[in-house]
């Protein structure tokens, strides 16, 4: 506090808030988490107003709006400046903020200013065909992920050109683009690589699994015991504790509270804060236990407070614990049911946040991606740094999955798995488990079925295991008598139908059960299945039928005149599809280049 009088030249009850969050701006980190205590002696002493927010989030400046975003990048000439400034105004309102910063970096950084490198007098849109042919293949060329900035320029150049039809802005840098579609074909292809490499992922790993958590909980128990019998041990005496001895330090050493419990281990002479170490692993078995059971994403798990559980009844009388998440990716909320072990892990994460407290504290969160801050809410992932409460940032989630990933051993290249596997691990264990894929998509917040195909990793032995279930299911839903076993007169029966298929001119291809509709006028009957070998008998009918119809005209027989004539042309069918029958099956034993008979 007398640092802040000093550097204000003021008296204690003279000073402002923005006094504090000057001085903040130019101090160094540790007078600046000072200067946040200081703060709150403040408000509590009535010398600002008790509801300002932390000086954490006073001192952080407003995340970058489009206009920045160019400014940020030295956009010339300053009619592109504005034009990209536009566009990506407008765009806005439609996708949320990571990905305006991302448009915002393909556009700006791998495109205009990488024309601008090879062409300095490019202002327009309207770039020479020799330029933008080096641009992808020279500079996209060299991207992890080319077609994430060909879609990013494709599109705009497509939106500039819809905009264009009314209004007279964007009618001036309406072009052709210079990506088609024949520049993103292989998109498809790359997509479906990576899916690919994420599925053989997912195999490697998902027999690590029941190790980890088998670990994580063994870890846990060890450690909050080992903690126990240190903390009920008065300072400077030894204890022993699963075989081992150990010596309850005296004195914390420089920087550390005797909160952190120190120790010694006296066979390795090795100083352990054990508060801290029961600490790490408490945090990690709840992460990885809460992804494991929800495939929820790591800034959704982050975003889980004490108030997102609560208990529905259906229309049965059956109440059931669901967990409610916020929108998070897709702007999308959803609702999961709480299994028992799930239930387990919230009720300690609660316990663990309230601490002495009757509630849950209330905390603020920084959102890294939004780069917001959230209002007070009883956050379940919340620590206390001195006297004021903070979130788990996304790098503390990283570090206590990899500390998960240590303690079971598995912290190799095959094994080691990060945060957003346990949630292409949970798609693909719903699905092996029969859960059907539109309600997947509903559980993990997907907007299309395509997205939740691409988190599940479908192994072979699944495929024929649900084919044979999806016959099993079939075959349940009809008749049983369509399954009894048949009689011998019926399988007589049965075997002499395939037995008499065999008729003069050919074969009758007539299904089994079924009656002969043309009552054994096989020439007439488009079942029959010519022979091209019975082709002169064909013909002799053919001809006895055209005598027939002869002599019936002759005599005025004018009901067999009719019949006659079907059969004629019934025969003549007949006849064109031996001829078809015979030329395919020369074309097919013609020899190799020799040509057709004309």
């Amino acid at each position: 506090m007398l640092i802040l009088q000093v550097a204000t030249g003021k008296h204690l009850r003279e000073i402002t808030a923005d006094d504090v969050v000057a001085f903040a701006a130019v101090a160094r980190k540790p007078i600046r988490r000072g200067l946040a205590d200081a703060l709150e002696i403040l408000k509590r002493l009535g010398i600002v107003p008790p509801d300002l927010p932390p000086l954490r989030q006073l001192a952080k400046p407003p995340r970058p709006d489009a206009a920045a975003m160019v400014a940020r990048n030295k956009i010339e000439p300053p009619a592109v400046a504005e034009m990209f400034t536009r566009y990506l105004r407008s765009r806005a309102p439609g996708v949320d903020y990571p990905t305006l910063q991302a448009m915002s970096t393909e556009l700006l950084r791998n495109f205009w200013m990488e024309i601008r490198s090879r062409n300095p007098e490019q202002a327009d849109l309207r770039v020479a065909p020799e330029v933008a042919d080096w641009w992808k293949t020279e500079s996209v060329g060299r991207l992890k992920n080319r077609y994430r900035t060909l879609f990013a320029v494709r599109a705009m150049y497509l939106d500039i050109a819809v905009w264009a039809t009314h209004d007279a802005y964007w009618a001036s840098w309406s072009t052709a683009s210079i990506v088609s579609q024949i520049d993103t074909a292989g998109h498809q292809k790359h997509r479906r690589r990576v899916i690919a490499a994420h599925h053989q992922r997912v195999r490697k790993i998902a027999p690590s699994v029941p190790k980890l958590l088998a670990a994580i909980d063994t870890d846990l128990e060890h450690q909050e015991s080992l903690l126990r019998a240190a903390t009920t041990t008065p300072l400077g005496e030894r204890f022993e504790w699963a075989g081992r001895a150990y010596l309850r330090e005296t004195g914390a050493g420089p920087g550390v509270s005797m909160t952190a419990v120190p120790i010694l281990d006296l066979a390795t002479d090795t100083r352990i804060l054990q508060a801290r170490i029961a600490e790490r692993a408490f945090w990690s078995w709840a992460i990885v236990h809460v992804m494991h059971e929800t495939g929820m994403r790591q800034e959704e798990v982050s975003e889980l407070t004490a108030t997102a559980l609560f208990t529905y009844e259906a229309s049965t009388g059956e109440k059931m614990l669901l967990l409610q998440v916020v929108p998070s990716k897709s702007d999308r909320e959803r609702v999961l049911l709480v299994s028992p072990e799930l239930a387990h892990v919230l009720a300690r994460l609660g316990q663990r946040a309230r601490g002495d407290e009757h509630q849950v504290p209330l905390v603020i969160r920084y959102d890294s991606l939004e780069r917001e801050f959230s209002p007070p809410l009883p956050f379940l992932f919340q620590w206390k740094d001195g006297d004021v409460r903070r979130v788990f940032s996304p790098a503390a989630f990283k570090n206590f999955v990899a500390y998960a990933v240590q303690v079971a051993g598995l912290d190799t290249p095959e094994t080691r798995l990060t945060a957003h596997d346990f949630r292409r691990l949970f798609a693909t264990d719903a699905l092996r488990s029969g859960l059907p894929v539109h309600i997947l998509a509903k559980v993990m917040g997907h907007l299309n079925l395509s997205t939740t195909q691409g988190y599940a990793a479908v192994f072979d032995e699944d495929v024929a295991r649900h084919f044979r279930q999806f016959v099993d299911r079939r075959r349940a839903s009809r008749p049983a008598e369509d399954y009894r076993d048949p009689s011998a007169t019926e399988l007589e029966e049965f075997h002499a139908h395939f037995s008499k298929r065999k008729v003069e001119l050919g074969s009758c291809s007539r299904g089994y059960g079924t009656p002969c509709i043309h009552e054994h006028a096989c020439i007439r009957c488009p079942m029959l299945r010519p022979d091209p070998a019975q082709r002169q008998r064909l013909e002799s009918i053919l001809a006895n039928l055209h005598e027939r119809l002869a002599e019936a005209k002759r005599m005025g027989w004018l009901g067999e005149v009719d019949g006659i004539e079907i059969s004629i042309r019934a025969a003549e069918e007949k006849l064109g599809q031996m001829s078809q029958i015979v030329r395919l099956t020369l074309e097919r034993r013609r020899p190799e280049g020799e040509n057709p008979t004309p």
